[in-house]
């Protein structure tokens, strides 16, 4: 089994300084997450076999149920109670899409304001790791084709 590799956040981070008051509130978290999963263990052995067994029927039946209600709707249709909440019904749900250039060639006075043209974010980089365009160019003020908005997340693990 290959050994597991820590991620380096060095390039990412901000105000990396490891200070110390926060590596005693990891390893603190480190402790209490070791604790809690102690007394999860502790409670999942404590559970009767009966119970468990009992528990893995019935939600094995509730499957079974759910699987020949699909079924039966598709049968015999759908069922609804909404005095009592009882529901078996099968939605339609309806999603509409535009052809662009129909679109354009229909109504050219209002094309420009709802077609949106955008860069496809994938591709573009593929031709950055082709070595076809560079990062810095799309990032020259004089080109300005590039925008960087920054954003933060906190990734907290041990």
């Amino acid at each position: 089994m290959a050994e597991r590799k820590n991620v380096d956040y060095s390039a990412s981070a901000v105000m990396l300084t490891n200070p110390p008051q926060l590596q005693d509130l990891l390893r603190r978290l480190y402790e209490a997450q070791g604790n809690a999963n102690e007394i999860k263990d502790r409670i999942d052995a404590s559970i009767p076999k009966d119970l468990i067994i009992a528990n893995e029927n019935i939600q094995a039946f509730i499957a079974s149920l759910n699987e020949e209600i699909r079924d039966a709707i598709d049968t015999y249709g759908s069922y609804q109670d909404v005095t009592n909440g009882m529901y078996a019904v099968k939605q339609r749900k309806v999603s509409i899409s535009y052809d662009a250039a129909r679109f354009k060639f229909l109504y050219p006075q209002y094309a420009p304001a709802i077609i949106i043209e955008s860069v496809d974010t994938a591709k573009l980089k593929g031709l950055i790791k082709g070595g076809l365009l560079k990062e810095e160019d799309l990032k020259h003020p004089d080109v300005a084709i590039a925008k960087e908005t920054e954003s933060f997340a906190y990734i907290v693990k041990v």
